[in-house]
């Protein structure tokens, strides 16, 4: 069928209910002056193709542009993607909602030439059955779609997609994969075949092997390119791990690791070196780990800091990198997922005067965010906060921030030693290592001090068990202790795909979940989506369990209680358990039942 013009665009919004006709006059009205202004934005010329003035995918960017609400929703603006995703129905095409993570860079760059494709906006994303499978926005471009074909030898199936996300992807991908491959070739022709990274536990040693140049162009424009998009993807970490073959690029999003990219063992060294050159460690140096920081500051203004750590493998050295985002360490706390009661106990916590609170779980639990946030929250003029971290997570000027170096014998333990007669009103101390540091803490505590700091527990109560075990007396615990904070992170339902279903009850009690009853409960998942890349889970939130230290409580410490003891006591006094507060969630709808045993199965 043939390309739709501006009125049958337009009649088609409006029999799916996405325009009503006044909004349809006023686009007809606004169009030539709105066209003209996105022309401007585009730098004075229309990309493309020649659809200037041949119907929809101008009228979808034209449409999009004007933030139209959509007919009897509240706030729902008209998008570009609803609008072909409109147009695919109509022309009996399947929609394809780009996702980055899903496609594979070598398909996308090697199956058509990068200004074949610019030119005419088709992206190929698989190669499924022998069939190559394309996402245009014009699908009446019928003679590039033969061209394809006939220089790949395969049949070409096409899908609709939104100019803007094919331009974004295309943009991204080729200019990543040209980097890579100029890249592959300097450092791969060198003579004699690759070049050798004497760090490879598994390869020979070539003293011939010339070392890699960390300064090239087309390493730093990868690099960047690795650093924007991860933080595009919301990636809270960055893994580049050496194998026998290739380069692994991975990105942890809500937890979970994906494979982003897979590249040639050649570039290896040099993405490294240029990573350590610009956290300000040793290129030379690949024997020992070594750990930095990099602040990135992006195009609009805002900064992140990424923690940066690397260590020799099998293969050659592996580098981590940790995301830090000040919006993400920096949270409100009554947007952290706490319970309303767990609320009002962690209040009184940050607002005593003095004693000890401790934050406990595994690592990547949020420890830091919830200290951090907690910091923020209780920052003012009038109080000289003071941290000592081992490194300095997240630099922030209303904190006095210590980090601890142990080679020049700056550890935990000794700045603690002097910290006194720093006069601050509150300290937070990374963790709680040894016996000499927790004496220190209880010390600040003693003398008039709030303290923060972590230890690694498996829920609230044991922290008490964990002093003991470090050697601190009973009743020093009982009279500087006000409570503990035990806490994970579990991802969030997504909000586009959510559905009900029912539940086993039986099966739920198996499982450990305080749920009474029998027969069946209606509980909530997702089912996937494009909007979670068919994961079911969309962001993060915190499930907690906070043990108050009251005056019963305290003198059950003194007396040497058991874990068990001190546990039954603080639920008899209120206290709602990881697993309670999971089911809590669980029941309202926020995560689910496999998300909650994934994380805290073993609590």
């Amino acid at each position: 069928m043939g390309l739709l013009d501006s009125e049958e665009l337009l009649d088609l919004l409006l029999g799916q209910r996405l325009l009503n006709e006044q909004q349809k006059r006023f686009v007809l009205r606004n169009k030539e002056r709105q066209q003209q202004q996105l022309i401007k934005l585009q730098g004075g010329q229309k990309q493309g193709g020649g659809l200037a003035s041949r119907g929809y995918p101008d009228l979808a960017d034209i449409v999009a542009s004007m933030h139209l609400e959509v007919p009897g929703s509240k706030n729902k603006i008209l998008t570009e993607e609803m609008v072909m995703r409109a147009v695919a129905h109509h022309c009996n095409i399947p929609f394809k909602k780009l996702d980055p993570l899903e496609l594979d860079i070598a398909v996308v760059t090697k199956t058509i030439p990068r200004s074949f494709a610019i030119s005419h906006l088709i992206l190929p994303f698989e190669m499924r059955n022998g069939v190559l499978q394309v996402v245009t926005y014009d699908p009446e471009n019928k003679s590039a779609l033969e061209d394809i074909e006939q220089v790949n030898q395969v049949k070409v199936n096409p899908w609709l997609s939104t100019r803007s996300d094919i331009k974004k992807i295309l943009s991204e991908f080729f200019g990543f994969q040209q980097s890579i491959t100029a890249a592959e070739n300097q450092f791969s022709s060198a003579g004699s075949g690759p070049a050798v990274d004497i760090g490879n536990l598994e390869q020979y040693v070539k003293l011939s092997s010339t070392e890699l140049s960390s300064t090239d162009q087309h390493i730093k424009a990868a690099v960047n390119h690795l650093f924007k998009y991860a933080i595009d993807q919301r990636a809270s970490d960055i893994h580049i791990e050496p194998k026998r073959e290739a380069c692994l690029v991975r990105y942890r999003i809500d937890g979970i690791l994906h494979t982003i990219y897979k590249l040639p063992k050649a570039v290896h060294s040099a993405i490294t070196s240029r990573i350590k050159t610009l956290a300000r460690l040793d290129i030379a140096e690949k024997r020992r780990p070594q750990d930095g920081r990099i602040k990135i500051s992006q195009h609009d203004g805002k900064e992140v800091e990424l923690r940066v750590s690397t260590i020799p493998v099998s293969f050659g050295e592996k580098t981590v990198m940790r995301i830090l985002d000040s919006s993400v360490i920096f949270q409100d706390i009554d947007d952290m997922g706490f319970s309303k009661r767990d609320r009002a106990v962690y209040n009184t916590f940050m607002t005593a005067h003095h004693g000890i609170v401790f934050v406990t779980g595994p690592t990547g639990s949020g420890k830091s965010t919830t200290l951090y946030s907690t910091l923020k929250k209780v920052s003012t003029p009038e109080i000289n906060i003071i941290t000592v971290e081992d490194p300095v997570e997240m630099v922030h000027e209303d904190f006095n921030q210590i980090a601890v170096q142990p080679q020049i014998d700056v550890t935990f333990s000794t700045i603690l030693r002097n910290i006194l007669r720093q006069d601050p009103d509150i300290i937070m101390i990374g963790e709680i290592r040894d016996l000499e540091t927790a004496t220190h803490a209880v010390q600040a505590a003693l003398t008039g001090h709030l303290v923060f700091s972590t230890l690694h527990t498996n829920d609230a109560v044991s922290t008490v068990i964990r002093l003991q075990d470090l050697g601190l007396e009973p009743f020093l615990i009982a009279s500087t202790m006000l409570g503990s904070l035990a806490q994970r992170l579990v991802r969030k339902i997504c909000p586009h795909c959510l559905e009900g279903y029912p539940e086993e009850i039986s099966e739920l009690q198996r499982m450990g979940f305080p749920v009474s009853g029998q027969g069946q409960i209606e509980l909530k998942r997702g089912k996937g989506c494009k909007e979670c890349r068919k994961t079911g889970y969309a962001g993060r939130m915190g499930i907690f369990e906070i043990f108050p230290m009251s005056d019963k409580l305290k003198k059950l410490v003194a007396d040497k209680a058991t874990d068990a003891e001190l546990r039954q006591a603080a639920i008899r006094e209120g206290m709602t358990t990881l697993k309670e507060d999971a089911w809590q969630k669980v029941k309202d709808g926020k995560t689910t039942v496999e998300e909650v045993m994934r994380v805290c199965g073993d609590v």
